[in-house]
Formats: structure tokens, sequence, C-alpha cells
């Protein structure tokens, strides 16, 4: 017997010890933490209007705010902050421009104001900057956050367009950087959430842009707005 008592002691505090290092290992999984979720997706699909008609309409009807609601915002304000037209390469860019040929260059830039329609993310409003590049034979626009707002850190989008045998290629990518707060544990899981997130905005986006071009592409003269 006193032999065995000391062998169960030993048991014992070898079992607590072990409880006790287990204890510490969940909690310290468990411990609040703020984690930077990223997320980022990639989509390239083809539009069926040819490229020039589908430049007229990127360009004269208000395609930002019809992309921009699907994306789980709404477009509270733009403002033109910069315009650049080079027609050196167009000899009759006015009778071009209503053919639907033209072959001026233009670069914009814009500052966008959005309403932000999560209220995980801490912010009603985001400010993003938005620089396009208007080519004969492709589009490029790129609109990144000039700032944090709320717990989203970072968002930025880009469009490239250009000619296809079957309409006009698309590639949209979609990049969010959000602050998240969760038990260390879960970490995996904000990823994933805000992984949904780029996944669901590119989604939106690309239905966005079918949907925009469809409603147009059948005029005959693409007009203009003037309420922009």
């Amino acid at each position: 017997m006193s032999h065995s008592n000391p062998l169960r002691r030993t048991v014992i505090i070898t079992v607590l010890a072990l409880v006790l290092v287990l204890a510490a290992l969940i909690a310290w999984q468990l411990r609040s933490i703020e984690h930077l979720a990223t997320g980022q997706q990639q989509r390239s699909f083809v539009v069926d209007c040819d490229f020039a008609k589908f430049r007229q309409i990127m360009v004269r009807k208000n395609a930002t705010a019809a992309i921009v609601g699907h994306t789980g915002m709404r477009l509270i304000n733009e403002q033109i902050e910069d315009v650049m037209v080079d027609t050196s390469q167009d000899d009759r860019p006015l009778l071009n421009a209503i053919r639907g040929v033209s072959k001026t260059e233009v670069s914009a830039v814009k500052e966008l104001t959005v309403q932000l329609e999560d209220p995980t993310l801490e912010a009603n409003e985001l400010v993003l900057e938005q620089n396009a590049d208007i080519q004969p034979d492709r589009i490029d626009v790129i609109t990144v956050s000039k700032r944090a707002a709320g717990r989203l850190k970072h968002y930025q989008t880009t469009l490239d367009a250009k000619p296809d045998p079957e309409g006009t290629r698309v590639v949209l990518t979609v990049e969010l950087d959000v602050l998240v707060k969760v038990p260390h544990f879960f970490k995996h899981r904000a990823d994933a959430g805000v992984q949904q997130a780029a996944d669901d905005a590119i989604t939106g986006q690309a239905a966005a842009i079918e949907a925009f071009i469809a409603r147009h592409a059948d005029e005959l003269l693409i007009l203009p707005e003037l309420n922009r």
C-alpha cells in the first residue's frame, strides 16, 4: 500500500497537469483577437455585345450606379475630379462618335461615395477613387478605397474589357480586407466569411454588367445621360 500511494499521487498530479495544460490551450484558442481577414476573387466572361457598342454604353450611360448597386452598396454621390480627352488618333471625332466607331482616348478620375449596407462593418459610407482609361480597343477601370471605413480597411475592384470574337471579354477582380474580432480558433471562419463576400460581390458585378449592357444593346443611338 505504501508503494501505491506515491504512484497514485503521481498519476493524479500528472492528470491534473494535463487538464490544466489543455484548459490553457482551449482558453488560448478561444481568446478574442482582432484579425485582418482578406478576400480576393476574379472572373472572366464574355458579354454578347460587340466592343464598340459596349464601349459606348459604358461611357455614355451611368454604369457605375448599376454595378455598385449589386455589391451590397448604394451610390450616393459621384464627382468627376479630372478628365483628359485625346482626339489626335481620330480624324473625325464627332462623326465617328455618332457612328459608334470613335477612336478618341479618354482618361477620367472620379470620387465615388457609397452607402454600406452591412452593419457589421461599423461604417455607413465608403469613399472610393475611380480611374478609368478608355481606349479604342480596351477599357481599364480601377476603383479603390481612399481610406478605411470602419472595419473595412481596404476595398478594390478592377474592370478590364476588350474585343472578343463572341462579343466583349470582361475580366473583373475584387479585393477586400476586413478587420474582424473573433476567437483565435475561429479565424478560418472569418476568412471564409470575407472570401464569401468577395465571391458575392464579383457575382453581383458580373450580373449587373450583363444586365446593364443588355438593357441598352438594342438602342440604335446611345445618347449620354445628362443627369449624372
